[in-house]
């Protein structure tokens, strides 16, 4: 487990956000690179240059059309990188998900929760993120001060912050205008084929880069798609949150009242779909969870509605106690890796990212959040 994961300050066009970028981290995104190779070879069975051809054929053209900044960006990322690395590699690795995680998933669980205290709101999300231990050694934060690129009508937001991947170009954060999102995998083989479903990544990148409240979200999630099944966990600092299960195929909402086991205040998600036809899924959609995802997903639930019932503060403290819980270990919110693990199996919880959006504050703790004196980074926007 690292001591502490570096943050990258990038500012200015498209190009200059990920020359920053790789420059920053280089070594990380040759060590993602060759973490994902090893990931292709097992989960699809194909070499990198062969995900590679897969995701140039997929997503450049369409992404020149339709988000040409991100490809400059990619670009930026992949000269700074060096090391012979091009575009289309950095690329790859901004679709793994859509190359390898149709048949396969991680192990997050995540949460969103508002509170009133003497009638001012507190909107939390929160999220543990599980996925391979090698990814321990390809972590970064990324902090964006993005310009608008003159290619694009857009009305970008002044600042985002996100934990993710070197390399990779969004994930899990909040942004200035005080919106938020977790995220995570549903196993679904749904794939886009249309020029605007975009990539889970690069989804994740636009919503945060652009959306400055759960409704523009939305109208974003419409209008592009996604290239293949994620959850994202919603959250805007006026109060507004709720789940949405996304496919190609259409999106889920998932509201937060007493419905599918959450209650009023709260919405909890795991890695399985659970949202309702009236909630707008689609009905040929079909996913193939583990099995730990109910039992996550239920633990969550009642977790939550005892600390309501005690009157426990919902914090960062409370909300980090409810994320260290170990009953089912080692398939547990805070997972461990199984005894003699080989494979997908060895997926840890990496870290824990907790946000509380009508304040701006974030932090991200480095490593299962159940064990003690692990490093703690903070947000402020």
């Amino acid at each position: 487990m690292p001591t502490t994961v570096k943050t990258v300050h990038c500012r200015g066009s498209p190009y200059q956000i990920g020359l920053a970028h790789g420059t920053a981290v280089a070594q990380k995104v040759h060590t993602n690179i060759a973490t994902y190779t090893a990931f292709f070879d097992e989960t699809v069975h194909i070499s990198w240059a062969e995900a590679r051809k897969r995701a140039v054929d997929q997503f450049s053209t369409g992404l020149a059309r339709c988000y040409p900044a991100i490809l400059e960006e990619m670009q930026g990322i992949a000269d700074g990188v060096g090391g012979g690395l091009t575009r289309d590699d950095i690329l790859t690795l901004n679709v793994r998900s859509e190359i390898a995680l149709t048949n396969y998933t991680d192990g997050c669980t995540s949460l969103s929760q508002v509170v009133e205290e003497d009638n001012n709101k507190k909107v939390f999300l929160a999220q543990n993120w599980d996925w391979l231990e090698e990814l321990h050694e390809g972590m970064v934060v990324l902090d964006i001060e993005p310009s608008c690129d003159e290619k694009e009508d857009c009305n970008p937001v002044d600042r985002l912050v996100f934990l993710g991947e070197a390399g990779i170009v969004g994930k899990i954060g909040m942004n200035s205008a005080g919106f938020g999102l977790c995220m995570n995998a549903i196993r679904s083989g749904a794939v886009g084929r249309t020029d605007r479903h975009l990539p889970v990544h690069l989804m994740s990148r636009r919503l945060l880069q652009f959306a400055h409240s759960v409704d523009e979200a939305l109208v974003l999630l419409k209008e592009w798609g996604v290239a293949s099944c994620i959850n994202l966990m919603l959250g805007d600092k006026t109060g507004h949150h709720l789940d949405v299960e996304c496919s190609p195929h259409g999106h889920a909402l998932i509201l937060p009242r007493d419905e599918g086991g959450n209650a009023p205040g709260f919405v909890a998600h795991t890695n399985h779909l659970y949202g309702t036809e009236a909630g707008g899924r689609p009905p040929r959609l079909v996913d193939h969870p583990a099995a730990n995802s109910f039992a996550r997903l239920a633990r969550m639930q009642q977790l939550t509605k005892e600390d309501t019932e005690n009157r426990v503060d919902v914090s960062f403290a409370s909300l980090r106690t409810r994320l260290s819980d170990l009953e089912g270990a080692p398939y547990a919110i805070c997972r461990s890796r199984p005894p003699g693990a080989v494979g997908m199996e060895r997926m840890v919880t990496l870290c824990t990212i907790l946000m509380e959006l009508t304040a701006g504050k974030g932090q991200v703790s480095i490593g299962r959040p159940c064990e003690t004196d692990i490093p703690i980074i903070g947000w402020q926007l």
